[in-house]
């Protein structure tokens, strides 16, 4: 253990910090803190302050890094902040590592369970897993729409090649056909050790429920193959981004941010009519446009796993359609997302995509049709750094262009055309880089705006802000108030399903070409009625303020009517405001900020925006930076330990910042 503390003691003189031992033998807290030094409990050796030292995460009780056990503040090894309170423990002095959400526990407590759930494992708290199953021998099912007409693709996970190696599937009541499944199983073990097998089920009827089954699995799950819908029954596309493993309130109303699992048992069983799980018996199809689990190789890649897990009872019933976020750049889990969803309808330039797990397929971006809808996703990552030298922002571009031109060739039968990622095109959460021009949606706006206006992409969807954003159609940053026969693409933003990133308050009036925003919690719903009619919603489902009767409530509803489907024309395209400008209209935010925060109104029905601006004047930023911590604290004790701000700028407010989240992330 004495060779941990001489670990950070050389990172301490590499800062030239002089960390010299006083001590020639092993002493007490209490001896080292009359001598007004720091005690190493690794060791019991004492060590001089300094810039290095006291900031090590085994101080006394007492010392200038742990003023009041009530209020630690503490520092992992590696230098990451940490913010919490230690569960269940004295002070800060007991821990040796610090897990993401910002907890230790001592390596002699190993299996203790904390009091929200947590497991100490090796010197930290593991999220959620705390005398957890062994995992079964088949798991993580999941479905995908095929390649080809007739085709729905299985995905799962084995840990060995004695399971898995066949998928039955059978009109229900009828004969058992076999599935091929592909040779090339993949062992991804990154992080963690699992190998992704997939399988095609092919020749299905459209209409026809098929109940399947796979190997070594004694489970049978079931689907109906692109539903034959009535003539006033709209096709359900339901869409939603940023959902992790804890915090996954819009999967059921029992999903917590005090635990990783949320299963069949937590939400199928026992709350069906709530959430995501209530859109199983009607869903055609389930959208997520990025950042998964939070992350896939966390804890050696158990909480990816157990993602996966909780998604499978959407997941094995519904198609379960991806595009790659910003949580999924780092190779650990870029690796994580091409072998997890190997079973998407691939059908990009170049086909296949290199990670730490191989050559795999390249599913970073493909397109493939729903219904009456022609659905691409791309990678907004590559234009952020992530390749393998032969894919990147080019040839997605290039590909992209060929894609829209059939889409276009083939609108009699397909008239919409929507695209999704993971970054923004147009939003409005604070004033931080996400949203600037010429921040990140300023850069992939330049390349991809005008191809959409080119080739009249209908809605381009997104997720990354923690928050729901719809705008009026709008190009160039000029906007038209009609959702009849739009000019120009519509914009949306949703990336509230639930993860352990706090969302932000809107402290900025919503520009002119915004038509509706919501901070709260939730998911959206695409229904295609026909050719020309798509109805877009937005549902609540947010645990924080809100009573239970609000669960489920449709916060936006919007009917989006196209009799043109086809490229735009720039002598028509919008060249207004859809809104005055300045104009802080307070029912196009929905915004539950102010109570939280405290802000009170004086009755004359303010919008959150103007109240945060009217407080900052007044108080400042540190009083409002302040009032966020309350607010953070508030929801840790109501909701559950391991939330954190979204984005967190050095003053400590989270909003209008630029981002600094733990692992360098946005």
């Amino acid at each position: 253990m004495a060779a941990i503390c001489l670990i950070i003691l050389l990172s301490v003189l590499a800062l030239n910090v002089t960390a010299t031992k006083e001590f020639a033998t092993p002493t007490t807290c209490d001896a080292c803190r009359s001598a007004d030094m720091v005690w190493c409990y690794h060791d019991d050796m004492c060590y001089p302050h300094g810039s290095g030292t006291d900031r090590l995460p085994f101080a006394c009780p007492g010392t200038d890094l742990c003023a009041s056990n009530e209020n630690c503040a503490c520092t992992s090894c590696d230098d990451k902040s940490c913010q919490m309170k230690i569960p269940n423990a004295a002070s800060c002095d007991d821990g040796s590592a610090c897990d993401v959400a910002g907890q230790y526990c001592p390596p002699s407590a190993t299996g203790a369970t904390a009091p929200n759930g947590d497991c100490c494992t090796d010197g930290k708290w593991i999220v959620g897993v705390c005398g957890a199953p062994a995992p079964k021998p088949v798991e993580q099912v999941h479905l995908a729409l095929g390649l080809n007409a007739g085709e729905m693709n299985v995905a799962y996970v084995t840990y060995d090649l004695d399971h898995g190696n066949s998928v039955s599937f059978w009109q229900k009541g009828g004969h058992s056909t076999t599935a091929v499944v592909q040779s090339d199983h993949r062992n991804l073990d990154n992080s963690g050790k699992r190998i992704t097998r997939m399988a095609t089920m092919a020749n299905l009827t459209r209409g026809v429920m098929y109940e399947y089954q796979v190997s070594g699995l004694n489970q049978t799950f079931h689907f109906t193959f692109r539903r034959a819908r009535a003539t006033n029954d709209p096709d359900r596309h339901i869409i939603f981004g940023d959902m992790g493993s804890s915090h996954a309130f819009s999967l059921c109303s029992n999903c917590t941010a005090t635990s990783t699992t949320c299963d069949v048992n937590t939400c199928a069983k026992s709350k069906p009519n709530t959430g995501l799980i209530s859109e199983i018996e009607t869903a055609d199809m389930f959208l997520h446009v990025g950042d998964f689990a939070y992350n896939f190789d966390s804890d050696g890649g158990a909480v990816g796993d157990q993602f996966m897990r909780n998604i499978e009872q959407v997941a094995a019933y519904i198609p379960y359609m991806v595009s790659h976020g910003n949580h999924e750049d780092t190779p650990n889990n870029l690796a994580h997302f091409v072998e997890r969803f190997r079973n998407m309808p691939t059908n990009s330039i170049p086909s296949n995509f290199v990670t730490l797990a191989g050559v795999g397929k390249n599913n970073l971006y493909y397109s493939w049709d729903a219904g009456l809808v022609h659905y691409i996703a791309l990678s907004t990552e590559l234009w952020f750094g992530v390749t393998d030298l032969k894919t990147d922002r080019k040839t997605q571009l290039a590909w992209l262009e060929q894609d829209l031109i059939k889409a276009n060739a083939n609108r009699q039968n397909v008239p919409w055309v929507i695209a999704h990622g993971h970054r923004d095109i147009y939003c409005t959460t604070g004033d931080d880089n996400d949203c600037d021009t010429p921040g990140d949606a300023g850069t992939v706006r330049k390349d991809l705006e005008p191809l959409f206006f080119k080739y009249g992409l209908d809605l381009w969807i997104n997720g990354h802000e923690h928050s729901y954003e719809r705008t009026f159609p709008l190009y160039n940053g000029s906007s038209d108030r009609s959702n009849v026969n739009p000019k120009a693409t519509i914009y949306i933003v949703t990336g509230a399903a639930g993860s352990q990133e706090m969302h932000e308050g809107f402290d900025k009036d919503p520009p002119s070409w915004s038509a509706f925003r919501s901070n709260t919690f939730g998911y959206s719903r695409a229904l295609v009625h026909n050719h020309t009619h798509l109805q877009w919603q937005q549902v609540q489902t947010d645990p924080t303020l809100f009573p239970d009767s609000d669960y489920g409530r449709i916060i936006d509803d919007v009917m989006i009517v196209q009799n043109k489907h086809g490229p735009f024309n720039i002598s028509e395209a919008p060249k207004g405001t859809a809104w005055p400008r300045g104009d802080s209209t307070a029912n196009r935010t929905h915004d539950h900020f102010a109570p939280l925060l405290g802000l009170e109104d004086d009755g004359t029905n303010k919008s959150t925006c103007t109240l945060i601006r009217e407080f900052k004047n007044k108080y400042g930023e540190a009083a409002y930076a302040k009032k966020e911590d309350d607010l953070l604290k508030y929801i840790n004790d109501n909701v559950g330990g391991h939330t954190v701000w979204e984005d967190v700028r050095d003053s400590g407010s989270s909003t209008g910042s630029w981002f600094k989240w733990k692992g360098g992330h946005a």
